[in-house]
């Protein structure tokens, strides 16, 4: 039987698409800048960044599928959603801030909003869809260990 493929399944990961390209181009208009500040030793590859962001990306767009298709009749849906879309910006914003502007320190607090945004999201999903939240968790702790190399990065430089 097959079943009425929804336009949705194109569109969310489209959109994340064009989350992950907006914050790749910002990223790139600071790289020359980025090679000549100081970073700690422990600071990951490029390379690693980019599969973490990959499977970061992939699960996100599973969480928002999951979402969206299942439990649109939730009583917090629309804040769900809402929050799932500044979470994007906030993720592109991060990198206007740090690459584009080299705002270490601003980029340091959008940051925290980010990983404050990731904590409501997991809390108000888990309630309905713990299969959701936990695809969110490995974003969580990336932003968290991004959090703390951004502070470190800021006090370095």
């Amino acid at each position: 039987m097959l079943q009425k493929i929804r336009l949705n399944y194109f569109l969310i990961p489209l959109l994340v698409v064009i989350t992950g390209s907006a914050a790749s181009y910002f990223a790139q208009t600071g790289r020359v800048w980025y090679k000549t500040i100081n970073l700690p030793m422990w600071t990951p590859s490029n390379a690693l960044m980019v599969i973490a962001w990959t499977v970061i990306f992939i699960l996100g767009s599973a969480a928002v599928l999951i979402v969206w298709n299942r439990y649109s009749e939730q009583k917090n849906f629309r804040l769900i959603m809402t929050l799932f879309i500044l979470n994007a910006l906030i993720n592109v914003g991060w990198n206007i801030l740090f690459f584009g502007h080299q705002q270490i320190g601003l980029a340091f607090f959008e940051a925290v909003l980010l990983v404050s945004n990731l904590v409501i999201l997991i809390v108000l999903i888990w309630k309905f869809c713990p299969l959701a939240a936990t695809c969110l968790l490995p974003y969580s702790l990336w932003v968290i260990f991004s959090t703390i190399l951004t502070f470190n990065v800021w006090l370095m430089n």
